[in-house]
């Protein structure tokens, strides 16, 4: 298991990036996410940053939040999972369709673990940024490599 070193300028919709962001106490934690869109403009009346960046929560400081078949489940949900470092078991979501029908079909699962989070991109960004493994059922890793 590893990670690949990635920068801002390449990360889209479907990768699964870590970054360090602060909590609301301050504490700079490491967030692995599944990004659904990575600089959307923030409409908000008075905006604290120009762009935000919305993902599905996956882990904290390398703690995954849900069990790995949670994980899976999520994944699925979102788009079409693909390996992109067999090694180093890193992926992706290929995502289908906007970023609302995807929120929709995670819907359920959202408000169950409370996953979905809002960042504000400026902050992010000062962070160094990466494609993230995954802690996945064994099972499901040997499907996504074609060795069933």
């Amino acid at each position: 298991m590893g990670k690949l070193t990635y920068s801002w300028g390449k990360a889209k919709r479907g990768d699964i990036i870590s970054f360090r962001y602060p909590n609301k106490e301050g504490r700079i934690l490491r967030r692995t996410i599944l990004v659904l869109e990575p600089k959307l403009m923030n409409e908000a009346k008075n905006p604290s940053s120009k762009f935000l960046m919305h993902g599905i929560q996956l882990e904290v400081s390398n703690q995954a939040i849900n069990a790995p078949n949670v994980m899976q489940n999520i994944l699925e949900s979102a788009g079409y999972v693909e390996v992109v470092d067999e090694a180093k078991q890193v992926y992706r979501v290929e995502i289908e369709g906007n970023t609302q029908k995807v929120y929709t079909s995670l819907k359920s699962l959202i408000k169950k673990h409370g996953i979905y989070r809002t960042y504000n991109y400026d902050k992010a960004r000062k962070s160094q940024v990466f494609l993230e493994d995954l802690r996945l059922p064994p099972a499901y890793v040997k499907e996504l490599l074609g060795e069933n």
